[in-house]
């Protein structure tokens, strides 16, 4: 307590400081309130809170010991704090709280939550055609691994990325450096190196085992309203079976985006295909795939009204395959309402077909709400 009252009275000299001195160079009384409050601000960061909720009902969710049982529940909510620490570096603070894995009798039904970092990192700002990234962040690993939750194009992610990378993807600590490669059109090269966690590719016990990440990304702008994005990235390290793992892919992005009324109309249409490999000595244990997994995800995304989206997408999981094993394949439909760019609420079917079991018909009903500052999402 007595630190907090410490904490605000310094505050409140330092506001009324600057405050006094802009008075003092002649300033109004409007204009000595809005230099507070500017002072006051410049002492905090860039504040946002973004949480989703969800109503799922599925066939398979009928078992409450299921992944994913039927009925509410509170899938994340995140806390992101930013600022420019100086000319230099800008830090970057985002938490993630979400329900975690009940010790319980009763399982699914008793909920515990918890807070994790999800990304905590420097950047720099200030170095010309390169950036510098240290701490914990997504790698640039494909088109769908940056992402956050609420930032997905479909309530879940993709079967081949929830089964390769795990359900928090390539996340870890490291350094990065992204590069502009002087060209016609825009090419950046990334190149970073981060601890061998990963839960299903890495895992590895050995603190000095590192994992490298590698992409090239390029984007051309075919027109005034259309661009095509084409990235290409693989990553490579040591794994708990003291083995090698490696994972590559691809993604294809058309965009559309008329220059004219494009408020109200536009077209994405993403292709991205993942194959990855776990090496090593297994002994009793087996990788979370076996060897090698492979899969693709292809979906559309159509806004055919200022607030309305309407989307499709497709999947298969274990491509390449065994001839003997068949593959697993989802289809999605989602229609899309957002009032605007803090909140939006998304109508989302699936239909799942699993080798030796039932097919699953899944429906949930999302709503995304953001408060406080909402950085842009990556293009």
């Amino acid at each position: 307590m007595r630190h907090s009252v410490l904490i605000c009275a310094l505050s409140a000299i330092v506001l009324s400081i600057s405050a006094s001195t802009f008075a003092q160079e002649g300033g109004t009384s409007t204009d000595t309130a809005a230099a507070a409050k500017r002072a006051g601000k410049g002492l905090n960061p860039d504040t946002g809170v973004n949480f989703l909720g969800l109503y799922r009902k599925s066939v398979q969710g009928n078992d409450s010991a299921a992944p994913n049982p039927n009925g509410f529940s509170f899938q994340e909510a995140e806390l992101q704090f930013s600022a420019d620490v100086d000319p230099y570096l800008r830090a970057v603070g985002l938490f993630s709280i979400g329900e975690v894995e009940s010790s319980a009798p009763n399982g699914p039904h008793d909920h515990e939550f918890g807070l994790e970092p999800e990304e905590v990192y420097l950047e720099s700002i200030s170095l010309p055609s390169v950036t510098l990234k240290l701490g914990k962040f997504k790698a640039a690993f494909g088109r769908h691994n940056i992402l956050h939750t609420h930032a997905f194009p479909f309530l879940d992610a993709p079967l081949i990325n929830d089964s390769l990378l795990g359900e928090e993807g390539l996340n870890d600590l490291g350094a990065s450096a992204s590069f502009l490669v002087p060209a016609p059109w825009f090419v950046e090269l990334t190149a970073q190196g981060m601890a061998a966690n990963s839960e299903t590719l890495y895992a590895s016990t050995n603190p000095n085992h590192l994992a490298g990440v590698a992409q090239l990304k390029n984007l051309w702008d075919l027109s005034d309203d259309t661009t095509l994005e084409l990235n290409l990235f693989g990553t490579t390290g040591k794994n708990r079976f003291d083995g090698d793992s490696n994972a590559y892919g691809t993604d294809l992005t058309l965009k559309w985006r008329p220059s004219v009324g494009g408020k109200y109309r536009s077209i994405s249409w993403t292709t991205e295909y993942l194959n990855g490999y776990v090496g090593g000595d297994f002994g009793e244990e087996t990788p979370a795939f076996g060897p090698r997994l492979g899969g693709i995800a292809s979906w559309v995304q159509f806004q055919f009204a200022q607030r309305w989206w309407l989307q499709a997408r497709a999947e298969i999981l274990g491509l390449p395959q065994a001839e003997d094993l068949d593959s697993t394949k989802r289809q999605s439909v989602l229609l899309g309402f957002f009032p605007s760019e803090f909140s939006g609420f998304r109508l989302q079917y699936n239909r799942l077909t699993q080798p030796e079991l039932p097919t699953d018909h899944a429906v949930a009903l999302q709503w995304n709400i953001s408060i406080g500052a909402h950085p842009a999402h990556l293009y």
